[in-house]
């Protein structure tokens, strides 16, 4: 909207369009476990959300984020290495 690329009418459209493919997908981490994982890491609050979903999921990170895999090697993975 700022470069007027897109009105604000279709950038509603579009955030109305993507709030309703994701409903129901939503997941719930909590605040705490986010800030366990900070404390005893280098990364932010934002990449220890993501670190905590992949933990309760128990599933993998796959991320290009080299310090959340230096970090979590037990969690996270390189995406060059996931082989389809």
């Amino acid at each position: 909207m700022r470069k007027k690329l897109i009105t604000y009418d279709k950038s509603l459209q579009i955030q109305n369009e993507a709030e309703t493919l994701m409903a129901g997908n939503e997941y719930d981490i909590k605040s705490l476990n986010v800030l366990s994982l900070v404390n005893q890491s280098n990364c932010s609050a934002y990449d220890c959300e993501y670190v905590s979903l992949a933990m309760n999921l128990g599933t993998k990170l796959f991320t290009m984020d080299k310090k959340v895999i230096s970090e979590f090697p037990l969690v996270a993975e390189p995406l060059r290495d996931v082989e389809l």
